[in-house]
């Protein structure tokens, strides 16, 4: 089947800013980017106030945290849990949603926190989850999205005392053979939809020994390493404590600085450790709205400067892939007093081309001849745009997923006209809440919510 596009603006970050220009869709790739208009029997769009863009990769995610954590995580007040918010309760929670949740809910809860990504434009995503979720494989297979999977290795898994003081507890399973039995199961291949990684927690929570198994088993299968880095001071002092060295050195020495190697965060890392990064050829995913609703600006601005290889994630948060650009944006601007920092063009070309080529995939991230044919097209032609005068501005300024007019992957629509063709969205929402509120309900049976929030709840906690 063919598919002829033609919008108002098409732009990528190798050929910048196109007008005039008609997309040809053919056999899951870009057979031409022209300006002559083809003659072919084809199905065409035509839409002459939208905006083209390669398909945005989430470099870095949490789905089943986006709604397991939602409202829970938010606006956390001084006595509320005690120390750290990820040993205090993202992980204790985590901990009750792995060991009660039935296939079947984990994969309605992904699939749910799917869906909100690929109506913000998310084509492509690097998820890092425990390994008993797994069946987020194949939700968004079944979606049609394009997906890395890194499931966590732990060598000890990680927790608080009520006290606030941070516990590693030896882990009965690393995860690590369950990791390959997945890739056996479900990866197909460098240049396949569906991959499977490694997602080591962290520095702290992995011996040398494991993420040197990690890094061999990854280099071998040529699959993808995503390990948080840098990501909190508990982390850097045990890492510090244990081998006399930084986090992010501690991975160098490791050979995990590497090409194929996706780092979360970088939230404290120092400016030497940057550009470290940027030498090594690892690459750097930011979520800016995560350090956000804890009151921390993500140093975007420092980051850029180093010239270090930086992607953008939602980490699970709000799971809008153009509120987080927008976000990451605005950070970097405030960040170095400069207007311009953080560009249209340079967080867009973060979120695309650069995402594709940390991932390994040099067919990915541009619209041109040749490449695979993952693409999204905003429509701009409400209101909120009007008069256009820059469309790239236009987006990441005014833009509201709720303009996301094409989503595809390897040329199949997934998002037409608003609406979404792979699923029924109103039935996948309502069997992912149905999961999460269950899992509430028993995580505040035992505990695992702490007091103070389980107070604010807006529903009933028994039943």
């Amino acid at each position: 089947m063919t598919l002829i596009i033609e919008p108002g603006w098409v732009w990528d970050a190798e050929n910048g800013l196109r007008t005039g220009v008609h997309v040809v869709v053919r056999d899951g790739a870009i057979a031409d980017v022209t300006r002559e208009r083809p003659t072919l029997d084809a199905e065409r769009i035509t839409a002459p106030d939208a905006l083209l863009l390669p398909g945005f990769i989430n470099l870095h995610n949490h789905a089943l945290s986006a709604p397991l954590f939602r409202g829970l995580a938010d606006e956390i007040a001084p006595g509320d849990i005690p120390g750290h918010i990820v040993f205090a309760l993202l992980m204790p929670l985590g901990d009750v949603a792995a060991e009660v949740m039935t296939e079947e809910e984990i994969g309605d809860a992904a699939e749910m926190a799917l869906l909100e990504g690929l109506r913000t434009g998310m084509t492509g995503v690097l998820d890092v989850y425990r390994v008993a979720q797994w069946p987020f494989i194949e939700r968004a297979k079944r979606l049609g999205l394009r997906s890395w999977s890194c499931p966590y290795t732990f060598s000890e898994t990680v927790g608080m005392t009520a006290e606030g003081t941070p516990t590693y507890t030896p882990a009965r399973e690393t995860g690590f053979e369950a990791t390959l039995a997945l890739f056996d199961r479900y990866d197909e291949g460098p240049r396949g939809v569906t991959r499977v990684g490694f997602g080591p927690h962290g520095p702290d929570s992995n011996t040398p020994d494991l993420l040197r198994r990690i890094d061999a088993a990854a280099r071998e299968r040529r699959t993808v390493v995503s390990i948080h880095a840098a990501q909190n001071p508990i982390e850097i002092a045990r890492v510090k404590s244990q081998y006399a060295k930084g986090s992010i050195d501690h991975l160098r020495d490791l050979g995990l600085l590497r090409p194929g190697v996706v780092l979360a965060h970088g939230m404290w890392a120092t400016d030497e450790e940057f550009a470290t990064i940027a030498r090594e050829g690892a690459a750097l995913a930011s979520c800016p709205l995560a350090f956000a609703r804890s009151g921390r600006f993500v140093p975007l601005a420092r980051m850029e400067a180093a010239g270090l290889r930086l992607g953008i994630g939602t980490d699970g948060v709000t799971l809008d892939v153009l509120h987080e650009l927008r976000t990451a944006s605005v950070f970097a601007k405030v960040q170095s007093g400069a207007p311009h920092g953080l560009s249209a063009p340079r967080v867009l070309r973060a979120v695309t081309r650069d995402a594709a080529l940390a991932l390994g995939r040099d067919d990915l991230g541009l619209v041109a001849p040749g490449m695979r044919a993952d693409l999204v097209m905003f429509d701009l032609g409400s209101s909120r745009y009007q008069p256009v005068w820059d469309p790239l501005k236009a987006l990441m300024t005014n833009g509201s997923a709720a303009d996301l007019a094409l989503a595809m992957v390897e040329g199949r629509a997934l998002l037409r006209d608003g609406r979404v063709l792979a699923a029924d969205a109103a039935v996948v929402t309502r069997r992912g809440r149905a999961a999460i509120e269950r899992v509430w309900r028993e995580a505040a049976r035992r505990g695992a919510i702490p007091a103070g929030i389980v107070e604010r709840a807006a529903f009933p906690l028994q039943g």
